[in-house]
């Protein structure tokens, strides 16, 4: 084997064209996981659910999961894919989205202060 066949071998090996996505369908994954609609908003209400029980109960392999199951990281790598792709406009949609977030925050915060006014934490679970 000479010089030439062996670097035609490992590029072979490390070539990533034959496993390149179809870009569109990336840009559209990445859009549609920007917006809470739907399933994403659906996903987002039942996560905050199990991660209020597990803050009821102490658990931390609840809140674990319940931040796993999250659909929040959508707008984050939204925002990382337009800066890096110079998409002006995918940017503007998510700083509309992320605009109303303080509310929502406050929204939150008073929704668990009842939860954990009504439910109220007894004895000292230990994990």
């Amino acid at each position: 084997m000479n010089i030439k066949s062996l670097l035609l071998h490992i590029r072979g090996y490390l070539n990533l064209r034959p496993h390149k996505e179809n870009e569109q369908a990336i840009i559209d994954r990445v859009s549609a996981g920007i917006t809470f609609r739907g399933g994403n908003l659906w996903v987002l209400i039942f996560a905050i659910l199990i991660a209020s029980l597990g803050l009821n109960v102490n658990s931390t392999a609840v809140i674990i999961g319940a931040m796993l199951i999250s659909p929040l990281m959508g707008p984050i790598i939204g925002m990382g894919f337009a800066m890096g792709t110079m998409d002006i406009d995918m940017l503007a949609t998510i700083s509309e989205i992320l605009r109303p977030f303080p509310k929502k925050d406050y929204l939150c915060a008073s929704h668990s202060c009842l939860i954990f006014l009504r439910n109220k934490l007894t004895s000292i679970y230990i994990e």
